[in-house]
């Protein structure tokens, strides 16, 4: 019989943001960053107590004794990353989670409720950030020296009850982005952009508000026939939005495109008769485009961004556009090229008339 014993503990889940992506795109680079990820990390851990349980790919699954330990640890993780990040051209953009409850050891591992809730928050940071529990809040919102901010009420996936989550504002974020203190989420993020404001008139600089971009996304053709529409209505209402994932659903005269992540492709084949399915296309990702108000006095600016995107080799697998909002459906491959090159405009780096 397995040996196993039960405590109390902090729980501290962390990854790279667009790490898969990354890998795909680039092997070495990216075995080369988290590398210097592990290197930087583990020292932080140690100097808190933290006792490093597991690595998975790029994440790492760390226990603490106190919740404070956890955040503190936390907080002085993300200052060494956010002062590495500085002196670097390509960034590491960590995310932490962390949660507070009953663990189980057995055979060098930890499980429980409390390993799974932490799991489930760290996705709903952005890179460079800490998201923790009510139940790690209750333990330190009077010992430490940040704001807590209050996100929006999350069902998390796989726990049965719902948990309020807070993000920790860190006192560098002020200098590096405008104030990200919100009550709502976004969904989950692979890489995010804010732009600084006043930029030129007239350019996509201008019109480019926000990027978001995901990956592990598959894009579902079928054929559009009478029953197509009650099957994907089922299908919608088991999307779980909370947690960020997407559905994007394109009809046209023959053929139907449904855009959604890749975990939920078996629930889409249950519901959807096989027949109907032309052609599933795996390892995509998107990049939801926010664009200003003015977008809609504007011509022209899908077209140059699709354009511009095709003369840098960037295939396209879908382009939907809902204004103000614009969606590029690419190959995961390309999808840190894409939003470089999107990026180009945001930042005003390449400035393009429209």
């Amino acid at each position: 019989m397995p040996r196993s014993s039960r405590r109390l503990a902090a729980i501290m889940f962390t990854d790279i943001v667009g790490y898969t992506a990354l890998s795909q795109r680039d092997e070495q680079l990216s075995l080369r960053l988290l590398k210097k990820h592990r290197e930087i990390s583990r020292p932080v851990f140690s100097k808190y107590g933290g006792r490093e349980v597991k690595t998975m790919g790029d994440a790492f699954l760390i226990e603490f004794d106190s919740a404070l330990d956890a955040t503190d640890c936390a907080v002085s993780l993300q200052k060494a990353h956010y002062e590495y990040n500085k002196r670097v051209t390509r960034k590491i953009l960590v995310r932490v989670g962390i949660h507070v409850g009953d663990v189980i050891h057995q055979d060098g591992d930890v499980y429980g409720d409390a390993v799974n809730i932490a799991s489930r928050i760290v996705p709903l940071a952005d890179g460079g950030e800490i998201c923790i529990s009510e139940q790690v809040y209750d333990q330190v919102r009077n010992k430490l020296p940040y704001g807590l901010i209050k996100l929006e009420s999350h069902n998390l996936r796989n726990v049965a009850f719902p948990i309020d989550v807070y993000r920790v504002s860190l006192p560098w974020e002020a200098r590096e982005k405008p104030d990200l203190r919100r009550l709502k989420t976004e969904p989950t993020l692979v890489r995010k952009y804010t732009p600084a404001p006043q930029r030129r008139q007239d350019s996509m600089g201008d019109l480019v508000q926000k990027l978001t971009l995901k990956d592990r996304i598959v894009v579902i053709a079928l054929t559009n026939v009478p029953e197509i529409p009650p099957l994907l209505a089922k299908f919608a209402a088991e999307v779980d939005y909370s947690r960020g994932e997407t559905l994007n659903i394109v009809s046209g005269i023959e053929t139907v495109k449904v855009v959604t992540d890749s975990k939920n492709l078996s629930k889409f084949t249950k519901l959807v008769p096989k027949k109907l399915i032309l052609k599933v296309t795996l390892d995509a990702a998107e990049i939801v485009i926010s664009l200003a108000e003015s977008v809609l006095n504007t011509p022209g600016v899908v077209a140059t961004i699709s354009t511009h995107l095709a003369r840098n080799g960037i295939n396209l697998i879908e382009y939907i556009t809902c204004s103000p909002h614009a969606i590029v459906v690419i190959e995961q491959k390309d999808a840190l090229r894409c939003y470089e090159l999107l990026e180009e405009f945001a930042t005003g780096e390449k400035y393009l008339k429209v």
